[in-house]
């Protein structure tokens, strides 16, 4: 399990220590990703939970770049148009309520050649665990906050008309940056 965590741990700080200019991080949580940043100009992330917000901001009074937490959910962003260099999504679309709303907010908010950074879980790719994923996400999503274990995010992207550049992909996480032509 240690070494699970260590290894994700990696892929947050890699998923955002470089990006520059402004950002916008969905589903913050705790501010798990904050301490990672390290070249933004500035840092906006939100959060549904009231809870985690007051712990993400906590973390950004920290942070080596200036960070502010909102409390707002996925599909209703609070930003104008073209706000955002890179919005960045981090073991969030798995529990978004609407996922295709969300996708749209994140068009919205972000700058022309903007990019939107993922790490996220996703259906496994196997018939037997795809299946027993599906099978079990009904009771799962009830208990673990809305988490769904069959969702296919990179598929969604593609279908919404995203181009997707998938840069690893081990077990059920993938780590990918997807534009909008």
């Amino acid at each position: 399990m240690g070494d699970t965590i260590d290894y994700i741990r990696n892929w947050r700080r890699y998923l955002v220590e470089d990006l520059g200019g402004e950002v916008l991080e969905i589903g913050v949580g705790s501010g798990a990703n904050i301490k990672y940043y390290r070249n933004a100009h500035h840092v906006w992330a939100i959060e549904p939970d009231g809870e985690k917000v007051a712990a993400a901001r906590a973390v950004g009074g920290h942070a080596s770049v200036p960070v502010e937490v909102r409390e707002a959910a996925a599909e209703a962003l609070p930003f104008e148009d073209d706000t955002f260099d890179h919005v960045v999504s981090s073991l969030v679309f798995c529990s978004v309520t609407e996922p295709k709303q969300a996708l749209a907010e994140i068009e919205r908010v972000l700058r022309p050649g903007g990019t939107l950074h993922m790490l996220e879980h996703v259906r496994p790719q196997t018939a037997p665990l795809g299946w027993l994923a599906a099978a079990v996400t009904p009771a799962w999503s009830k208990a673990a906050g809305n988490c769904h274990l069959d969702r296919m995010t990179v598929e969604l992207l593609k279908q919404q008309g995203w181009q997707v550049q998938v840069h690893r992909q081990v077990g059920v996480f993938v780590r990918m940056d997807a534009t909008k032509p």
